[in-house]
């Protein structure tokens, strides 16, 4: 065995790694169940849930566009995603902690303490995501990258049901005022993240020649002119855009079944159990439509399932109250078809020299999205659950019967 193949395979495995305990960490952190309903045991409306979500997409994606700036042309990539995934773990812990200290306070005190650091955990993801992405090319070949997925969400998904089910039995004996257990959840994917830097420690990253870096006025006029020739491109920040209507109302779907439903607090860590199973079960119909009709056919997919989501979510919720959870695994098979579609698109269409501004482009041109769950929160506040989930859902089937068509994504991979 080569000494390349040595550390592709060491490589391999540290992504695994890191990826396994990151989707452990990401279950107990889901803004489409556990922080919702906190928030709402709280005393917080639907407007802050809906601010949550924002801050979280905010704190990913605004700042993108100065981080591929200073990444790109690095020689070495891994020492900001080392400072990325530390950064997210220290969050979580200073959160739990904290939470802990003034587990007595207002609830608007405990509020302010998640929003802060929430906001500083998306940050260090905005930091993450811009080194990961070039880490991952250079590091994974094309090949090679359906496998790693498929390997993150199957090791993931048993890790990830491993640590809602103990959620679900801290919930159930919380009582009325679960903030104890909400700390010391939060506490618990400080650890995880923890963990899941153990992998990146492991990488071993082969420097590229480090190029000059532009002005940063420079830099965002080549980042223009790389929109107007690259139709894929402009193709994918379409899609992106329209498809991010299903962010509008991501956390809603637990507070309709607090609402409606009058769910107990150990019902949260069911929901999303469900969510895991649905995810983990849909990768291996999404690794088949990758490998055989792209990853531009699964993009497809999420738009499908964002138009059915709210739909079955308001007939379940009037006709069928105990299959609500059906929701729930709808709803981790719409998640995981985004983010692999996602990932692969950018990472295939993307050339090698420019992945980190890639990254940073497409978030910084989908930075309108952001205030979609914020936006959602005060039309349900105004109008009710059903007008607006019947609305989304009627947008994204005009979406998916439009945009959803376009052949610029499907292109050859560039590195």
């Amino acid at each position: 065995m080569t000494a390349l193949q040595v550390t592709s395979r060491r490589n391999f495995s540290a992504l695994a790694w890191h990826g396994t305990f990151t989707a452990a960490a990401a279950a107990l952190a889901q803004p489409t169940t556990i922080l919702p309903a906190y928030i709402v045991a709280l005393g917080g409306s639907p407007l802050l849930v809906g601010l949550m979500l924002t801050v979280l997409l905010a704190g990913g994606v605004v700042p993108e566009l100065l981080f591929a700036h200073i990444v790109e042309g690095r020689a070495r990539k891994r020492p900001y995603f080392i400072i990325a995934v530390f950064s997210r773990s220290g969050a979580w812990f200073a959160l739990g902690g904290l939470t802990l200290l003034f587990i007595h306070s207002p609830g608007a005190v405990l509020l302010l303490l998640l929003f802060t650091f929430l906001a500083a955990f998306a940050i260090g993801g905005s930091l993450g995501s811009v080194a990961y992405t070039d880490i991952y090319g250079m590091s994974i070949a094309s090949g090679e990258r359906g496998r790693l997925y498929g390997s993150i969400q199957f090791l993931g998904s048993f890790a990830a049901l491993g640590v809602t089910y103990a959620a679900g039995i801290l919930l159930q004996g919380s009582g009325k005022d679960p903030r104890h257990v909400y700390a010391l959840l939060f506490l618990a994917i400080g650890l995880l993240m923890l963990c899941a830097g153990i992998g990146v420690l492991l990488i071993r990253e082969q420097p590229i020649v480090p190029q000059p870096q532009l002005p940063f006025s420079q830099y965002l006029r080549q980042i223009l002119t790389l929109w107007r020739q690259d139709a894929s491109l402009r193709a994918l920040v379409t899609i992106e855009n329209i498809a991010s209507l299903h962010l509008m109302l991501l956390p809603f779907y637990m507070l309709l079944a607090v609402v409606r439903l009058h769910v107990s607090p150990s019902a949260v860590a069911f929901y999303t159990m469900a969510q895991v199973v649905g995810g983990a079960l849909s990768n291996l119909l999404w690794g088949v439509m990758n490998d055989r009709f792209g990853s531009a056919s699964i993009l497809r997919a999420c738009l499908a399932l964002g138009a059915i989501l709210p739909l079955l979510a308001l007939v379940l919720v009037t006709f069928s109250p105990s299959t609500f959870f059906l929701v729930f695994v709808l709803l981790g098979a719409a998640i995981n078809s985004r983010n692999l579609a996602y990932n692969n698109v950018l990472v295939d269409l993307a050339p090698v020299a420019l992945r980190a501004t890639y990254t940073g482009l497409v978030g910084t041109f989908t930075a309108p999205t952001l205030v979609l769950p914020l936006v959602g929160g005060t039309l349900i506040a105004l109008f009710g659950y059903s007008s607006v989930f019947a609305s989304v859902a009627l947008a994204l089937l005009i979406a998916l019967f439009t945009v959803g068509r376009s052949r610029a994504l499907s292109v050859p991979p560039r590195g």
